[in-house]
């Protein structure tokens, strides 16, 4: 089995991790900071392009947890407030962190975390974007 892409672009004070293969492509990171994140530059990720609060408040965003901070070395000062929202024929997305009990298995996630309503997730019980491709028939 193939060890899994895991690429890291740091800053003296935020480090992102960026998962590729996790990633639905929901284009909250590309739309949320476009200076910082650009499909149209190499690396894409770039790291200097805001300030640190920015780049963890918009990773913290990402439904798939392709993109996840490590190493902030800065005051942050993440609310502890919970939010959730239901896409219409997408996935229910909690912001603010939560604790997920699923089979016999208990997790703790920090930020946002995405859940599959249409049952067709080959990552449930969480999202991989298979509501917005079309049906086998």
């Amino acid at each position: 089995m193939e060890e899994p892409v895991i690429k890291e672009y740091s800053s003296e004070e935020v480090t992102v991790v960026w998962e590729p293969a996790k990633c639905i492509h929901s284009g909250i990171c590309l739309r949320g900071l476009p200076k910082v994140f650009d499909l149209k530059s190499r690396p894409w990720v770039n790291i200097n392009g805001s300030d640190a609060k920015s780049i963890v408040e918009t990773v913290r965003e990402c439904p798939s947890k392709a993109l996840t901070i490590k190493g902030v070395r800065f005051k942050d000062t993440q609310t502890n407030e919970t939010d959730v929202t239901l896409i219409t024929g997408g996935p229910l997305i909690i912001k603010g962190g939560a604790t997920i009990h699923h089979r016999k298995k208990t997790e703790q996630v920090d930020g946002t975390v995405s859940f599959c309503r249409c049952g067709r997730s080959q990552k449930f019980p969480y999202c991989d974007g298979s509501h917005a491709k079309p049906k086998d028939k």
